[in-house]
């Protein structure tokens, strides 16, 4: 068997297993014997059961954490990358893979998760911790209000951009939803406008409101 294909291989089946078990349960035999190959091959590919582990997330989530970046990076300070552009890239990226936003609950999340610091070194860094600038590039392009707070806003953001796929086993059963493309698009038209409704400069804060009214 080719070398790139028992590779492949391997990658397919850790994803298969580690979207059903935890890290600690997901045996390396089990995945070469879901794979078809001897368990010296993930040595041989990875190092250890850890290194495939970081492979697949890498495979599921380095193509989109990149396009962030390069959106990010596009232009320069100039760059018309826009809130709806980053929501598309990471809410496309995560209907593809949708075990993803759940791993990520249970791995990183979870009081304990073992992979909460490789996470935030390898991964989240370089995407949603991107966000931030993203927010005052807009902000200095005046789409989005000038006192908007642009850590809390990434948070909020990060929170609409991966909510609806760590719910979506409840959601597809309580709201009969079905990840199509079609309702993906819908998606991510919708959370822009959620968030543009929050963040965008028509949308006065509560308190600057009521401040006038008391003035007039």
């Amino acid at each position: 068997m080719h070398r790139e294909t028992v590779r492949a291989d391997l990658l397919r089946a850790a994803r298969e297993l580690f979207a059903q078990r935890d890290f600690t349960a997901a045996a390396v035999r089990d995945i070469a014997a879901a794979a078809r190959v001897n368990p010296a091959m993930i040595h041989y590919h990875f190092g250890d059961k850890e290194g495939l582990y970081r492979a697949m997330l890498q495979d599921a989530i380095g193509p989109v954490l990149q396009k962030v970046q390069d959106l990010m990076d596009h232009g320069g300070a100039k760059s018309q990358t826009t809130i709806h552009d980053v929501f598309e890239a990471l809410m496309t990226a995560l209907a593809r893979e949708p075990w993803v936003a759940r791993l990520i609950v249970r791995e990183v999340l979870a009081e304990g998760g073992p992979f909460r610091e490789t996470f935030i070194r390898e991964f989240a860094a370089k995407g949603g911790g991107r966000v931030p600038q993203l927010l005052e590039r807009e902000m200095a392009e005046g789409r989005i209000r000038n006192d908007l707070d642009p850590t809390l806003g990434a948070l909020s953001f990060l929170s609409m951009a991966l909510f609806p796929f760590i719910a979506l086993p409840v959601a597809e059963k309580v709201f009969g939803i079905r990840l199509t493309d079609a309702f993906t698009q819908r998606l991510v038209e919708h959370t822009t406008r959620m968030f543009y409704g929050g963040a965008g400069r028509s949308h006065a804060p509560r308190k600057r409101r009521e401040m006038k009214h008391a003035e007039g």
